[in-house]
């Protein structure tokens, strides 16, 4: 009987190396958890200087000095990614927790940008918004009540770019009730500064009083605009919602109103917006992500308590979503996680935010990148936890 062995004694070496590749590569498509990139192939022609990191310096963002990650200074907490890509770089923003080391509860009052160009080495803009920005939020000593967050890139209809940030924040309620809404600022550079178009808030109580209660509900906006151009808004606590926005990105679509003096808008009806509850997602928690690579629609979210994360797929980006699982366990010192998937110059990452810093704990957060790798059927593989070694 022929084996393999007896065979490749018999031919010649190129024949051996069409063997070999057949073997390995019939082996590799036999088996699901083979990965993915999106050019795995062509990277293994880089050289070193320009492949794509495959672990990092976590936390990326340690420091407040001008390179947060390698110039020793002060440290900084951060929470809550929002990824944005822009002509090869990358845009991250987050809050910034600054509770004290014994503190309780959390203590946010503005937002930070980080920008790099190869995820390795990273600029501190400083803080780009404040909740104050809003002139309807309300925060004292306490808290500023700044809360996730979400910023997207559009080109306006004569071709100039606009940035525009969602955030949550308390105030701005009907009869003034205590409770979180949901802002739109807009700004001509992803550096700001940003300003509120509406003079109200987009996403209140009254909005989503029929399907929850707690005043901390409408957290957690999460934008994606879709390859037609239309927009939708995702958003919430305990309670997944979505609305499409109209195109100018800062109103609801079939939102209506009237503008004060000042251009602020008034007398809001909402009877011809339709927010869409989600009801089939395993223990959502808050902080959904929507993103779409090759082709198929994610939707990455917190799930649980102590969270962990979470994900699911879909043709479309109004679902039906299919739940997939969890690709990120509870982290240590930390209640939470805020995902933020985005594609950077071919490859996929994971922005999210973990307690690794000194000092570190559910009040004092530090944001971290990992790769993510697809299986060939699109799921995702679960996440590795990197750091300098």
């Amino acid at each position: 009987m022929l084996t393999a062995n007896s065979i490749s004694n018999n031919i010649k070496p190129i024949a051996r190396g069409i063997l070999w590749a057949i073997s390995f590569f019939g082996l590799c498509f036999g088996l699901a958890a083979c990965s993915t990139d999106q050019d795995q192939f062509s990277a293994s022609t880089n050289t070193a200087s320009n492949a794509a990191p495959a672990t990092f310096d976590n936390p990326i963002i340690k420091y407040d000095t001008a390179d947060p990650t390698n110039q020793v200074g002060a440290l900084i907490y951060t929470a809550d990614p929002a990824a944005m890509v822009v002509n090869d770089t990358l845009y991250l923003y987050s809050t910034h927790d600054e509770q004290s080391l014994n503190g309780k509860d959390y203590r946010m009052y503005d937002y930070r940008l980080w920008t790099s160009t190869d995820l390795v080495s990273w600029q501190n803009k400083g803080a780009v918004f404040r909740y104050s920005d809003f002139a309807w939020a309300r925060g004292n000593e306490k808290t500023g009540n700044a809360y996730a967050h979400h910023v997207v890139h559009r080109k306006d209809a004569s071709g100039k770019s606009r940035y525009y940030f969602y955030a949550a924040v308390e105030g701005g309620q009907t009869g003034d009730a205590f409770g979180f809404s949901i802002g739109v600022a807009v700004a001509d550079s992803p550096e700001g500064p940003f300003t509120d178009p509406r003079g109200m808030p987009m996403i209140l109580l009254e909005d989503t009083a029929k399907d929850k209660d707690h005043s901390w509900r409408n957290i957690d906006p999460a934008v994606f605009i879709d390859d037609d151009g239309r927009a939708y808004l995702y958003w919430g606590n305990k309670q997944l919602w979505w609305v499409e926005l109209e195109p100018d990105l800062v109103h609801l679509k079939g939102e209506k109103y009237s503008l004060d003096a000042q251009s602020r808008m008034q007398h809001r009806d909402t009877s011809k917006v339709k927010i869409h509850a989600v009801d089939t997602l395993p223990n959502f928690e808050e902080g959904p992500y929507v993103s779409k690579h090759q082709g198929l629609y994610y939707l990455v979210y917190a799930a649980g308590f102590p969270e962990s994360l979470a994900y699911a797929t879909s043709p479309s980006v109004t679902g039906p979503w299919h739940y997939r699982g969890i690709i990120m366990d509870p982290l240590p010192n930390t209640t939470t996680i805020h995902p933020a998937l985005f594609d950077f110059k071919g490859h996929t990452y994971l922005a999210y935010h973990s307690a690794d810093l000194p000092g570190g704990g559910n009040y004092r957060r530090s944001l971290s990148i990992d790769r993510v790798y697809f299986n060939q059927d699109g799921t995702i593989q679960k996440i590795i936890r990197t750091t300098k070694k």
